[in-house]
């Protein structure tokens, strides 16, 4: 098979690094422990292995196995806090928080680390002044894995990508409690480090992201103003390329801020306006906490220009309370114990909490028989069967990252490359994909041929082209029966697309149906957030556009009431195009107050995602339109 165990991963990995035993192990597990995860008689659960992996400089992809279920609902519950700190949704982040905790961190120190980061990091987001509390438990965080770190040598240690966290959070809470050599010279480390060390790209980007925002505010701190302004304007239009919304908010008001030292105020101004605009459109207390920077410590009069913004009161969070790491296991547990829970015995556990049918689960996909033998354990998928399966189940396969053969690894990297769309031309991706794909890949041919058709610009063509693609797994598909099926990534994005695609045709309301039922897909199919992030998030801006092409403007305006719209939150860009729409409806629907409102929330969230075509239209629309002036 195509994907390896945790153990031989590892074992590679440390021989490639010239490490032994007692280097790779140190601060993580025994090397006794280590010793019987390389030959398979100890399992390990996927935070000690991410762990392992990033100090021996290696990616970090195996198959999945956790200890237990809890293991399995810690590390979500993980994954799920980062996400919503991410967007600076601090509730749900501080309820994703408790739930790791109430399941004791699975009693794995790496998960309790991870805990540890991410708590004081949303008391951080929450506008702690607590500094001295903070930077105590993210010294504690790295003790647990680094007793004996060092600050000044971070470039000579084996770091995982938690601890460069740790480390660019500490250096923000050494800057607030003013002790400006000790962040500065965190930053400089972790800035080599992350430049000459192996990390994946969403790694290094969301890494980059945090050290912009923290070494801006050094310069910021020590009256170097320019130098501010070019580094936060830099990783600020990085940050947009990169959808790192928490980093492009923050550098944003930087950008600001920098300005305003550098004495260009009306710039300046500018930029605090997208960035507290933009902040409260998610009802995040990121926009009260630059309102009230700008009101005490500038001393500038900016409640004019929020005047009409409700205030968002900062949340309050109880102490984070902090026990003894040595009470915790190391992560490592008896491959032979009955909990243990095998990528297999995954998959049946969450098709049964959801009342799955294998039928249902497998159409299309594989076998009935084949799910069986995987269920039970005697079949191991292969890597894109693997993640259909986890999709059709509403967990987002982007969390479990698969050790795979060459092709396999460099098939991923291309499928990668084709989402992000950053990189090569999409053209000499596809190119290039074809010529290693396995014809008799299914799954993977579904995907080339969703990819290849979404580049046709002729609507009819197109849809014949994507019922093509869908026809792979699913040949009798009935977009009116959708409760009947559950879905992957690639079958809903070609559903997406598919209803969008009506917007150029004479039949505008079936592309509306299309909407209507995916969109009561995802309230009866138990997806995971970070999954709907993936794929229902396009849906609503391309729903909106079909609505007010048709003229269906109530429909549009009473979405907020009717339809789950809080996903669109997670992103900057979504959002916007969303109420781009969404405010107009509003003012057809003669409630000038939210039209006003939404405008501006449209007006500055174009701007700070870089559409500033679109923020001019949206402007002129509204005034041209409705006499509603959203000028200040």
């Amino acid at each position: 098979m195509s994907i390896r165990n945790a153990g031989a991963a590892i074992l590679e990995a440390r021989k490639k690094a010239g490490l032994t035993r007692e280097q790779l192990s140190e601060g993580i597990c025994s090397p006794q422990s280590l010793y019987r995860i390389e030959s398979g008689s100890a399992g390990v659960s996927p935070a000690t292995f991410q762990a392992l992996m990033a100090h021996a400089g290696a990616s970090r992809e195996a198959f999945p196995v956790f200890a237990n279920k809890a293991d399995f609902e810690c590390f979500l519950a993980l994954k799920h806090a980062r996400f919503h700190l991410d967007s600076w949704q601090l509730q749900p982040a501080f309820e994703a928080l408790k739930q790791a905790e109430t399941l004791r961190w699975a009693d794995n120190r790496i998960f309790y680390q991870e805990w540890l980061l991410y708590s004081a990091w949303l008391r951080l987001y929450a506008g702690s002044n607590d500094h001295v509390a903070l930077l105590s438990v993210l010294t504690q965080a790295l003790s647990i894995t680094k007793p004996e770190f060092d600050f000044t040598s971070i470039d000579r240690l084996l770091l995982s990508v938690n601890e460069l966290a740790i480390c660019l959070f500490a250096a923000q809470e050494y800057l607030n409690l003013g002790q400006m050599g000790s962040c500065r010279t965190i930053c400089d480390q972790i800035f080599s480090y992350i430049k000459h060390t192996p990390l994946s790209i969403l790694e290094k980007r969301w890494l980059l992201a945090k050290y912009a925002v923290v070494f801006t505010k050094y310069l910021l701190a020590t009256g170097d103003y320019p130098s501010a302004y070019r580094i936060a304007d830099k990783y600020r239009q990085q940050a947009i390329t990169w959808s790192e919304d928490a980093a492009s908010l923050e550098l944003t008001f930087l950008t600001g801020l920098s300005l305003y030292r550098c004495g260009e105020t009306q710039k300046a101004f500018s930029f605090f306006k997208i960035a507290i605009y933009s902040a409260h459109s998610i009802g995040s207390c990121y926009a009260t906490i630059c309102t009230d920077y700008i009101q005490t410590s500038l001393g500038a009069d900016f409640t004019e220009s929020v005047k009409d913004l409700a205030p968002i009161p900062l949340p309050q969070f109880p102490p984070i309370e902090c026990v003894d790491e040595k009470t915790l296991a190391d992560g490592t547990f008896d491959l032979s114990s009955p909990d243990v829970l095998t990528f297999g015995a995954l998959i049946r556990i969450l098709r049964t909490e959801q009342k799955l049918s294998q039928n249902i689960l497998c159409q299309g996909l594989c076998s009935k028989s084949a799910l069986s033998k995987i269920e039970n354990g005697t079949l191991q998928p292969d890597m894109m069967l693997a993640e259909a399966l986890l999709q059709r189940l509403g967990i987002s396969e982007r969390e479990f990252t698969f050790w795979a053969d060459e092709r396999e690894a460099k098939i991923h990297e291309l499928m990668f490359q084709l989402i992000k769309g950053d990189s090569l031309p999409r053209e000499q991706i596809l190119e290039e994909l074809c010529s290693i794909a396995p014809a008799k890949n299914h799954l993977l041919q579904q995907h080339i041929a969703y990819r290849k058709a979404i580049c046709c610009t002729d609507s009819a063509k197109l849809i014949k082209l994507l019922w093509d693609a869908l026809s792979i797994t699913l040949p009798e598909f009935n977009i009116n029966f959708i409760y009947e099926y559950r879905l992957s990534w690639t079958e809903l994005s070609i559903l997406n697309n598919i209803a969008a695609a009506y917007f150029d045709s004479d039949t505008l309301h079936t592309g509306i149906n299309y909407f209507y039922q995916l969109n009561s897909y995802y309230r009866h199919s138990c997806a995971d957030i970070i999954f709907c992030s993936q794929t229902q998030l396009v849906l609503f801006p391309k729903f909106v556009r079909l609505l007010y092409r048709e003229k269906r403007y109530k429909e549009i305006y009473l979405l907020n009431d009717n339809e789950d719209i809080s996903i669109l939150k997670y992103s900057f860009h979504f959002f916007g195009a969303f109420i781009f729409h969404y405010c107009q409806a509003a003012g057809e629907c003669n409630d000038s107050d939210t039209a006003r409102l939404f405008g501006k929330y449209a007006y500055y969230l174009e701007q700070l995602v870089g559409f500033f075509g679109n923020a001019k239209v949206i402007k002129e629309a509204l005034l041209q339109d409705f006499s509603i002036d959203i000028s200040f």
